[in-house]
């Protein structure tokens, strides 16, 4: 807009001749990203004697172009700016979030080579990630075994599976060897919708470790002290135990007493051992549970409980089949528990099981006519606490609480019975039915 007299112009208002003293004014309207912004202006309290040519209105028609890409554009790289420092923070806060969660953190494309590796690398293996990005995974695998172990998992996750490895063995870059769990998923291409997916898409995979070579040491070592500890113990308890029999047949009184103390110790040496190695077999604290028929398993409890105390009345009252969340491992909770029946119940004991379903519950109980348990037994079954005060005599009772708590079970002392009630509960299941050939 260019006016020579704003006295005599209609364009100009009264208030902004008073408050700005114009007399003569040319300017152009300056827009930014589409939106009213202000003005570009001249102006001047003196009246002009010509009117405005047109080179002058386009110079300032000009001006308000340039203007409005200048602004444009400084705005441009301050959303810019902004949005790189938020993604800087996002990225930090990843970072962050992957060094407190693993202890290493990776990506591997199609050719198997390292796209991305976090920088915990260089703490856990001695290699920054420029080291590794763009060179094969197995450089990082010091023996065919761990080449093969990695291979096969890298291969399942480009075929769609997310896999776990467990003390997979890698190398450092000292030559040191470094002991990992690994779990791996495929990446797909992102512009793909999730439910139209498939393994044409997958570009890479994306794996995530944590530090084991300390826990991987301890097991090994854990399981040959352990294994060595067994037999040794089984051994020499027999030969003690043996010649603490014979003792016992040939001297007589006091003697005989303490020879047959003796065979007492031995004896409760060996079942102590045999507790610790059915601890070790059935120590997996979350075990891939399925429905199965228990009955087989209580029967053969039963049985063998039978046969080891010939005095004892084991009776054992439920369903020809009943279906039960569960793994072979409840066949040893059973049969400790009768055990611990059976041997603490008098020299004629009476135990008795019952199964039977309550709601979605499968419920086993086991009773017995004994005194009932001590403190610090009750305390294994319902806390699963083994006191050194114990000495060992309760790790069957603690071994039962392991068991069933891998088994997502319950299990309850009841004391509205005259006798000693333990009762085991499990989730039903059902037993899929075979396919009919169709």
């Amino acid at each position: 807009m260019a006016v020579q007299d704003a006295n005599a112009s209609s364009a100009i208002s009264e208030t902004a001749i008073e408050t700005f003293d114009l007399g003569t004014y040319i300017g152009a309207k300056l827009t930014v990203n589409n939106e009213p912004y202000g003005t570009i202006c001249f102006a001047d309290k003196e009246e002009r004697g010509t009117t405005f040519s047109d080179a002058e209105t386009h110079f300032v028609e000009l001006l308000a172009h340039l203007a409005r890409n200048a602004i444009e554009r400084r705005t441009y790289e301050q959303e810019l700016e902004e949005r790189e420092a938020r993604l800087d923070e996002r990225e930090e806060e990843q970072r962050a979030l992957i060094d407190a969660s693993f202890d290493l953190v990776f990506r591997i494309d199609t050719d198997g080579q390292f796209t991305f590796i976090s920088d915990t690398a260089e703490d856990l293996l001695g290699y920054t990630p420029e080291e590794l990005v763009d060179r094969p995974f197995s450089l990082l695998l010091p023996d065919n075994a761990s080449v093969e172990l990695a291979t096969e998992t890298y291969e399942q996750a480009l075929a769609g599976q997310s896999v776990e490895e467990e003390y997979l063995v890698v190398e450092s870059k000292t030559g040191d060897q470094v002991v990992l769990d690994v779990r791996k998923v495929p990446i797909y291409e992102s512009t793909v919708p999730k439910e139209n997916r498939t393994t044409a898409d997958i570009v890479g995979v994306q794996g995530a470790a944590k530090a084991a070579t300390e826990r991987f040491h301890r097991e090994r070592l854990n399981h040959v002290l352990n294994r060595v500890l067994r037999h040794n113990l089984r051994n020499d308890m027999n030969v003690i135990g043996g010649f603490s029999e014979v003792l016992e047949k040939r001297l007589s009184g006091e003697n005989a007493e303490l020879a047959e103390r003796i065979n007492r110790t031995s004896d409760r040496l060996s079942q102590l051992s045999e507790s610790t190695r059915k601890l070790s077999e059935n120590m997996d604290l979350a075990p891939e549970l399925e429905p199965m028929d228990i009955t087989p398993m209580v029967e053969r409890a039963a049985s063998q409980i039978t046969e080891r105390y010939p005095d004892a009345d084991i009776t054992v009252k439920m369903p020809s089949k009943i279906v039960a969340q569960s793994t072979l491992s409840l066949e040893t909770a059973v049969w400790e528990l009768l055990d611990n029946a059976a041997k603490h119940a008098g020299d004629y004991p009476e135990v008795s099981v019952e199964v039977t379903t309550i709601e979605d519950r499968v419920a086993i109980r086991i009773f017995d006519d004994g005194p009932g348990l001590p403190p610090s037994e009750r305390s294994v079954l319902t806390t699963g606490e083994e006191t050194p005060l114990v000495h060992g005599q309760g790790l069957g009772l603690w071994l039962v609480y392991w068991i069933i708590e891998g088994l997502n079970g319950d299990l309850q002392l009841h004391n509205d019975d005259p006798r000693t009630c333990i009762e085991l509960r499990l989730h039903a299941g059902e037993v899929p039915s075979e396919s009919s050939g169709e």
